[in-house]
């Protein structure tokens, strides 16, 4: 008895799906890094501008308009001095980066200044802190990112004969 097969197998076009792959995940850090900043934004206020001045660098990674109005002296340009923001892309990590010298926001992160007066400046704070705008900018980038999944690889898949 003489039997004639012909079988294929399954493979993955690997440079296809990570094209796609990475098209998926500068969206999605995209999207978080908007979140993160929509929930930290909503908890720093703008006096001279200097305090919000210091995420505009992230945001113009990802073409986000910062509201920035300052009520006094404009100090926009201290705050931007004052801080790091960028997104990291290498070797399949999507990384959002920011950090801050500026040293009233960092006070008015853990402190209420009102009560626990910052050493550096010599008035009353509006909006006294503590602001806690890294937890709730993590909350925000956590909950986005819990619901991430990954794209499907069914169309980057093709038969290849065996």
């Amino acid at each position: 008895m003489k039997f004639d097969a012909k079988l294929s197998a399954p493979r993955l076009d690997l440079s296809s799906y990570e094209k796609a792959l990475h098209q998926h995940m500068m969206g999605t850090i995209k999207q978080a890094t908007e979140l993160w900043l929509d929930a930290v934004l909503m908890e720093i206020p703008v006096w001279s501008g200097a305090s919000r001045a210091t995420f505009v660098k992230l945001a113009q990674m990802i073409e986000y308009n910062v509201p920035i109005a300052p009520v006094v002296q404009s100090r926009v340009g201290t705050g931007i001095g004052e801080s790091d923001g960028r997104l990291e892309t290498e070797k399949g990590r999507y990384v959002l980066h920011y950090s801050t010298s500026l040293p009233w926001l960092i006070w008015n992160e853990y402190n209420n200044a009102n009560v626990n007066r910052d050493p550096t400046l010599f008035y009353r704070v509006i909006n006294e802190g503590p602001y806690n705008f890294q937890l709730k900018g993590s909350l925000a980038f956590l909950r986005f990112a819990s619901t991430v999944d990954l794209p499907p690889v069914a169309s980057h898949m093709m038969q290849v004969k065996v």
